[in-house]
């Protein structure tokens, strides 16, 4: 096994400014801030903005809360991201997904539950930030992170119908303008049919159900509800999350794995700083819970009309909480006349592309285990609810991670060598608590042509005490059948626990030949006579018997 000279760690540490640099994004892009990249923000903010609202608005709906609720949720999160996010296409705010998973917790409760449900959230995903848990970004595979970049293409395609007019390239006014009109289709689409809806409106016989009253201005600033009225009776804080149950834990779950899949899916190379993602959306949910948001997290949608729409920085995201602010104060009269039908139909084009049809067929072809997983998940959510589909999809995975544990691979193979024929058994993975016991086994089941078994641990990857002493009971019961027992070929991390099962032979571990190991323990040691080298001569005898 060749030597080598580990490189040093490189230190993160940079002082306060670096710290202060990574944990206020801001202050690394600002200073580069120059007017190319104002413009840019500028009109990306507005596109989003023109999505952003009439996409608030439905989802408010989808989730059975007045309409002002879904503006509400749409301006305190996209601004406080600029100074605090790291990808440029994030836009946090209202989404498919937490609007249902709202709609399932609180159906039937007061609005009080749905504010107390952001608030919750926020400190649950704030307090993972801390705690530093922004390896849950592994959770998320590569085939997941791809089907969002693929759904990305989609969706920046379908927006670009009207780009791709044929269109003198001198007209470039005319280009932009069909540009944004098919980046406003929303808002358009919106604008049109309350447009229709007011030319039509009869109270007595309506021609469509209208949204209704929107209460007019902007919301008060206040402390989330920590109680409060259901009927007659008076609900504490304690009972308020009786009635939340499970989803004070499941919804920030999902809204942070939300958040890191489009965040992996628009930055470069898949690489994010999850820690101050995690910290970020817990702040925007806490922030959000003070002007009576709903839970809300990043939109897939949004970011790819933000990518479409030439992002520079996140300071585009100001620029659309402000429109949200204008539509707020000045436009929420005309919201009325917007047809339920009209949002309905905002809601399935904002998610029809999020149904991933090809992964089916890749998934059969690759992995079946996996599609099994998909499946059990999809399934669960549409017969049950979210939450069920969460906790199948979670547990089957583990179960599936067990067996696999269970199961650890092992070659068995018989090799000659210069002296004698030999039994090689190769393992992988880990060796713990669980698969111990058969492991060892494979091995004493291996040994029944009373040859020498050498076991080559270069791939052994985890152990734990419990198989550590399952090895040492495995070689005192070789050395008690006479029969050679050898561990080499050992990595540098298996070595530091392998050391500490007793009766092994240390001189072999570093080995990685058979022959080489076979001529370790042959070898007479300096101090004493080792035990394993006079197994070896008796295996040796009872071959020439034989």
């Amino acid at each position: 096994m060749e030597e080598g000279i580990p490189l040093p760690k490189r230190s993160s540490s940079g002082g306060w400014y670096a710290f202060c640099k990574r944990r206020l994004p801001i202050l690394e892009w600002a200073p580069k801030y120059d007017q190319t990249k104002a413009v840019a923000d500028l009109i990306a903010g507005i596109t989003l903005g023109l999505t952003l609202v009439p996409q608030s608005i439905a989802y408010a709906s989808l989730a059975n809360l007045p309409v002002q609720y879904g503006l509400y949720s749409g301006f305190m999160g996209t601004i406080l991201y600029m100074f605090l996010g790291t990808v440029k296409e994030v836009s946090i705010g209202p989404t498919s997904l937490m609007a249902l998973m709202t709609l399932q917790t609180c159906r039937g409760l007061p609005v009080d539950f749905v504010v107390l449900l952001a608030f919750l959230s926020g400190c649950v995903v704030f307090v993972m930030g801390l705690l530093r848990l922004g390896f849950l970004v592994d959770l998320i595979s590569p085939s997941v992170t791809s089907g969002f970049t693929s759904a990305t293409a989609v969706t920046i395609i379908a927006s670009q119908k009207f780009k791709d007019i044929k269109v003198n390239h001198k007209r470039y006014k005319l280009k932009k303008a069909l540009w944004l009109i098919s980046i406003a289709r929303n808002a358009l689409v919106v604008c049109i049919a309350s447009t229709v809806a007011f030319c039509t409106f009869n109270a007595e016989k309506p021609l469509f159900k209208l949204s209704g009253r929107v209460e007019p201005g902007l919301p008060q600033l206040s402390l989330p509800p920590f109680s409060t009225v259901i009927g007659n009776q008076t609900v504490g804080f304690m009972g308020m999350m009786d009635y939340l149950g499970s989803a004070v834990i499941v919804t920030p779950v999902v809204m942070v794995l939300a958040n890191i899949a489009i965040a992996k899916a628009f930055s470069p190379g898949g690489r994010v700083d999850a820690t101050q993602e995690m910290v970020t959306l817990g702040l925007c949910n806490v922030a959000g819970s003070l002007v009576h948001a709903m839970p809300s997290c990043g939109a897939f949608t949004r970011s790819a009309v933000s990518h479409s729409s030439g992002v520079r920085t996140p300071a585009a995201g100001l620029y659309s909480g402000i429109i949200t602010l204008l539509a707020l104060n000045f436009l929420t009269q005309y919201f009325f006349f917007i047809p339920k039908a009209c949002l309905s139909s905002v809601l399935i084009c904002a998610v029809v592309f999020m149904v991933d049809i090809n992964i089916i067929g890749k998934l059969w072809n690759s992995s079946k285990r996996e599609l099994v997983l998909y499946t059990l998940t999809f399934g669960a959510g549409i017969w049950k609810n979210l939450e069920l589909s969460i906790l199948v999809g979670a547990l089957t995975g583990l179960a599936f991670l067990i067996r696999d544990v269970l199961q650890t691979p092992v070659d068995i193979t018989q090799i000659k060598t210069n002296t004698t024929d030999v039994i090689r058994v190769s393992v992988r993975r880990a060796l713990v608590y669980a698969n111990a016991e058969r492991f060892a086994a494979l091995v004493i089941n291996s040994a029944t042509a009373r040859c020498p078994v050498l076991i080559e641990c270069s791939a052994i990857t985890l152990c734990d005490y419990t198989a550590t002493e399952v090895l040492s009971r495995l070689v005192k019961k070789f050395q008690e059948n006479d029969q050679l027992l050898v561990f080499y070929n050992a990595s540098k991390d298996s070595i530091k626990w392998l050391e500490t099962v007793s009766g092994i032979d240390k001189r072999t571990l570093k080995v990685t030949r058979v022959q080489e190991a076979l001529d370790a323990v042959s070898t007479r040691d300096p101090e004493a006579e080792n035990e394993t080298s006079a197994l070896l001569k008796k295996s040796l005898k009872r071959e020439e018997i034989v």
